[in-house]
């Protein structure tokens, strides 16, 4: 199939627009071309959009594209898609030029249907389950549910009972009518009135003339049947047809051409002409059509679309929308910047999806969670006041009265004075500034009040945060904390007694334990908590002067801070736990009974790790972060995002208010409310579905394998890993939706985070059982559960039956196993056994050899075999028929010990039962042989030399090369033929090499131990030292440049033992 998968990021996720209701919001999809013609939003969550050039799907952060491909049946047809549609079973079906293409999500591929002209529309015939495609020029098609061609219905001028024109190029949809009843279909064509009896397979045709009273052959719409009478809307007039009668009564007809007719319901018809417009519309009680002359507005619009009680209209290629109620009447008009194609609407997310030659758009009908109220921006601080809210601009009080989103102002007054750069706090009623001088707003006299007697507290010092605890005011400043009394604040702030004003002051040598300064305070019982950027969390005992600890981090995250960045500070009283907020490092909890902090950050559900506020309201708990807010139910952590409406950029300090049942959010640039009772509304159940399954094998190839109807997905021992790709069909907050899957029943349920792409490997032969599911960020689980049959086919060898045969051989052999045992057992001794088992072990190795080297007429033979292990992986062999052929072989066996013997076992036999021909040959048989007798990784080198009357021809598989000595020409030639082992790939071809052989010429095998022997110092001999030796000696015998070699070896060496076994093969031609 042909396509492109993206896995990346989208620029905005279309689930995670922020919208504000009754406004279009341009969405930025990375679509494969902008002109977009189709939209549509299935019902498990995927978005499916058709461009000018390709099919996108996209679902969470991921899309997939599609493009047609001639020489892929699976692909769509034809990549410039002109509507997408859905069958019964939900299944995509994609309008193109050259006809329809159905989407096969089993096996994530198309399935194509060829019609003879271009679909124009796609209908469904609910009645009898079948689908009508009206074409350009080639008439209707007739699919059954599972979408193949039943009928083909044309104009045929030989034959009357055919269609009356196969031309639908116009039609827009209102041209088809299906009888339940009487199992006819109601066709409005250019070229009369047809009527489809499905009872005779035929069609009757009505033309203009007395009988219909039609005064034209164009017939414009055809309206639902009731009463037993269907209307037809003609260019010119309006008639009711009675089909039981066969008979036709003009009801109206119109000065003007009726260019188009809307119906927007059975009851509800809008009918255009040039110059005006006419509303049809049955009133409850009435069995006929009122008929309403419309004044022509300046609206132009052909295409609808209705909404519960809403419609929208819009003129095809337009640039606007009328959103209006049923009798027309204009409620919103919306502009767009591009020309509108089509919309869709998705009662799923009660979304509008417009479709333009610049992407797509979105209209939402859904009021979100959170609301904007009147607001001037500009806020620098809002705190709730009872009823009644204060609001610190610039230079500006504010307060007044909250109504759920709107505000009504009771007081309002400029000041010369600025408030930009003061902190605030609430002190009862009254509300406190601090900056270079602590002020009060006192709210019932609307005043503005100084404290002269503080200035010699704040000479060298400015109020950086404020802490009202008990009616006692903390100000920290950059060297300590003051301490003042609210009555005195409260009162007339004229004259200061004993216990009024308390300076702790911080002094890293006289008073290193008082706090410099403080982000927060918490007073416990008689315990303060105290948050600073220096020290972390501190207590303190009955004041700020009775240090008592500090909860800086020492390494175990159970009994101290893991922040030096606290910010706030909550106490929930009826769990005893206190809250912390930090910069950077998420929430922290401390529980006073155990002692012991546990933390909750972004990998909890946390929207940001930076916490600036806390709200309690019943059992929930509110929690401002930097990107959101956060709230714990039931110990489950829920969010209100963008998604929900929430577009404050900048919050404030303290940001959350409770109005009675009304939260409102105040921040820097607007203040939003949201209300508690929607909270349980906003929660929606959810599915979820996979959108394919990729195996992989161990190139990592993908594959993307087929899933049956009962959900099974088969697949072989070659594809070690498969890969889920999931996603959820409410796309609302789909980011933060956590999957899970179980493998087995008894098996425990693992989380693979908020990763929709569930890789999981390892999978046992035949049958596997495996669960997906996942939880919303509401903590709600999705209402279905994925189960799949997981069969994994093995390889021939591990098959059952295969298995049963080892089982069997594996008794006969364990049985002949203990017969030797025991035989062994009573001739010898236990120490006795063991020798005679390393005994006629080496024996194996030494019967794999050749007892003597053969004496062959015209050649010298030499051979040394030199084993590193008691038995070895190396291996050499003659075979020789007087007349007709001598070959010389030299081998070594992956490694040492039983496994390479008995490697070299199969491989002698190998050589004793194959036809001898040539060494390429004869290295591709034996490579058969070792490859399906499967020793695992464990490979087989080896080369074979065939000595001909005056030539010999050489092959290897993997040995190290063969030297070849030319007496004429007095040269050694290193003769390297580079294959692979045997028992590596089955069908390798091993090439070979022929060189002449004449009197006195000589070569040498080797197997690799030679060359790579260490001496003392760990240094390899190496391939030059050996091809130098058998330069230096190959005018010699074969015996003679044997003996050379071995003394270089041993010389080398040193006494160093050889870590792998070392053979040669010395074959000379005699002179």
């Amino acid at each position: 199939m042909s396509k492109s998968i993206f896995k990346s990021f989208l620029l905005i996720n279309i689930l995670a627009c922020t919208f504000i209701y009754g406004q279009i919001k341009s969405v930025e999809l990375a679509l494969s071309n902008n002109n977009v013609n189709s939209v549509l939003k299935a019902s498990n969550g995927l978005l499916w959009v058709g461009t000018q050039e390709g099919l996108n799907v996209f679902y969470d952060n991921d899309r997939s594209i599609f493009f047609s491909n001639i020489e892929d049946s699976l692909s769509i047809l034809n990549s410039d898609i002109q509507k997408l549609s859905k069958g019964i079973n939900e299944e995509l079906i994609v309008l193109s030029k050259d006809g329809l293409s159905v989407f096969d999500s089993s096996n994530f591929s198309f399935f194509q249907l060829h019609l003879e002209s271009e679909p124009t529309d796609i209908f469904l015939n609910t009645h009898n389950k079948t689908f009508w495609v009206t074409t350009k020029q080639s008439g209707i098609y007739v699919l059954d549910e599972n979408l193949k061609i039943t009928n083909h219905f044309e104009f045929d001028p030989l034959n009357p009972l055919s269609l009356s024109t196969s031309n639908f190029d116009q039609f827009s949809g209102s041209e088809l009518y299906f009888d339940e009843k009487s199992r006819k279909t109601f066709i409005a064509t250019q070229n009369g009135l047809n009527v489809y009896d499905e009872n005779i397979n035929a069609f009757k045709r009505f033309f203009k003339g007395k009988k219909t009273t039609f005064t034209t052959n164009q017939i414009v719409a055809i309206l639902p049947k009731a009463d037993g009478k269907i209307g037809i809307i003609t260019q010119n007039e309006f008639v009711n047809f009675y089909p039981d009668e066969n008979r036709f009564e003009n009801i109206q007809r119109f000065k003007d051409i009726i260019e188009s007719a809307l119906v927007f319901s059975n009851d509800i018809i809008l009918l255009k002409t040039s110059k005006e417009n006419f509303l049809l519309r049955k009133e409850t009680s009435s069995k006929e059509y009122n008929i309403k002359k419309l004044q022509k507005n300046r609206s132009k619009y052909d295409q609808f679309i209705r909404v519960k009680e809403h419609l929208y209209l819009w003129e095809n290629k337009g640039n606007e929308i009328y959103k209006t109620d049923l009798s027309l009447n204009t409620i919103m008009t919306y502009t767009l910047s591009s020309e509108i194609n089509t919309i869709s609407y998705s009662k799923f997310d009660e979304q509008l999806y417009i479709s333009s030659n610049s992407g797509v758009s979105l209209l939402s009908e859904k009021t979100p969670l959170v609301r904007d109220i009147e607001h001037y921006g500009g806020t620098l601080y809002f705190s709730k006041l009872n009823e009644l809210y204060i609001e610190f601009k610039e230079n500006s009080i504010e307060m007044g009265r909250f109504n759920k989103s709107k505000r009504n102002t009771i007081f309002n007054r400029k000041y010369n004075q600025n408030f930009s750069d003061f902190v605030f706090e609430l002190l009862e009623e009254n509300v406190l500034l601090g900056g270079e001088e602590l002020l009060l707003f006192d709210t019932q006299k609307k005043q503005l009040k100084k404290f002269p007697k503080l200035k010699p507290y704040l000479e060298k010092a400015t109020i950086n945060n404020i802490k009202v605890i008990e009616n006692d005011v903390y100000c920290s400043l950059e060297n300590g904390v003051l301490k003042i009394k609210g009555a005195f604040l409260s009162g007339n702030g004229e004259e200061i007694n004993e216990g009024d004003i308390t300076f702790y002051e911080y002094n890293e040598l006289l008073n290193p334990n008082a706090p410099k300064n403080f982000n927060d305070i918490e007073k416990i019982g008689d315990k303060f908590y105290v948050t600073d950027n220096q020290r972390g969390l501190i207590l303190y005992d009955k004041n700020l002067l009775g240090y008592e600890k500090s909860f800086a981090f020492n390494g175990d995250s159970t009994n101290s801070l893991a922040s030096s960045t606290p910010t706030k500070l909550f106490f929930d009283e009826d769990k005893g736990v206190l809250y912390i907020g930090t910069i950077g490092s998420g929430l922290f909890k401390y529980n006073l009974d155990s002692k012991r902090f546990s933390k909750i950050d972004v990998s909890n559900g946390l929207l940001s790790n930076n916490i600036f506020d806390f709200l309690k309201v019943d059992s929930r708990l509110f929690i401002q972060t930097g990107s959101g807010i956060n709230y714990i139910e039931d110990d489950i952590i829920k969010n209100i995002n963008n998604e929900d409406g929430l577009t404050i950029s900048s919050f404030h300090k303290e940001s959350m208010h409770q109005f009675e049942n009304t939260v409102v959010l105040t921040g820097n640039d607007k203040t939003q409310t949201f209300e508690i009772g929607d909270l349980d509304q906003n929660q929606k159940e959810f599915r979820i579905s996979v959108l394919n399954i990729i195996g992989l094998d161990d190139a990592n190839t993908e594959r993307i394998l087929p899933i049956s109807i009962n959900n099974t997905v088969d697949f072989d021992y070659k594809t070690n890993t498969l890969i889920f790709d999931l996603f959820s069909n409410n796309n609302f907050k789909s980011d933060q939706v956590k999957y899970y899957f179980k493998r087995g029943e008894n098996e425990e349920v693992v989380s693979n985070g908020y990763n929709n792409k569930i890789q999981l490997s390892s999978f046992s032969y035949y049958t596997n059982n495996l669960e997906l599911y996942a939880i919303n960020a509401d903590g709600q689980k999705s209402a279905n559960t994925l189960t799949f049959s997981i069969n994994n086919a093995p390889p021939w060898w591990l098959r059952i039956e295969t298995i049963v045969i080892y089982f069997i051989l594996s008794i006969v052999l364990i049985y002949s196993l203990v017969k030797i045992r025991e035989a062994q057992t009573k001739k010898r001794l236990e120490g006795e056994r063991k020798s005679k088992e390393l005994e006629e072990a080496r024996e194996l190795q030494n019967s794999l050899l050749p007892k003597t080297n053969p004496t062959i007429e015209g050649y010298q033979i030499s051979t040394y075999l030199k084993s590193a292990t008691e038995i070895g992986g190396d291996y050499y062999d003659f075979f020789y028929k007087k007349g007709e052929y001598f070959y010389a072989i030299c081998g070594d066996a992956t490694g040492h010990g039983v496994i390479s013997g008995i490697m070299v076992s199969v491989t002698k036999a190998g050589l004793n039962g194959i036809a001898m021909g040539t060494p390429s040959k004869i290295l591709q048989q034996l490579n058969r042989i070792v490859k399906r007798v499967n020793f695992g990784r464990l490979r087989m080198s080896l080369s074979v030399a065939k000595l001909n009357k005056n030539s010999v021809e050489l092959s290897s598989a993997a040995m190290p090369p063969t030297y070849y000595y030319n007496a004429k020409a007095k040269i050694v030639e290193e003769v390297l033929v580079p294959n692979l082992p045997l028992g590596g790939i089955e069908t390798e071809e091993f090439d070979s090499i022929t060189k002449d052989f004449n009197s006195g010429d000589v070569i040498v095998m080797i197997s690799d131990g030679l060359p790579e022997l260490p001496n003392p110092q760990d240094e390899l001999l190496d391939y030059p030292k050996v091809e130098d030796c058998v330069k230096a000696n190959a005018h010699k015998d074969a015996e003679s440049i044997k003996d050379a070699l071995v003394e270089l070896s041993d010389t080398w060496a040193d006494g160093v033992m050889n870590p792998d076994d070392i053979t040669i093969v010395v074959v000379k031609k005699a002179s």
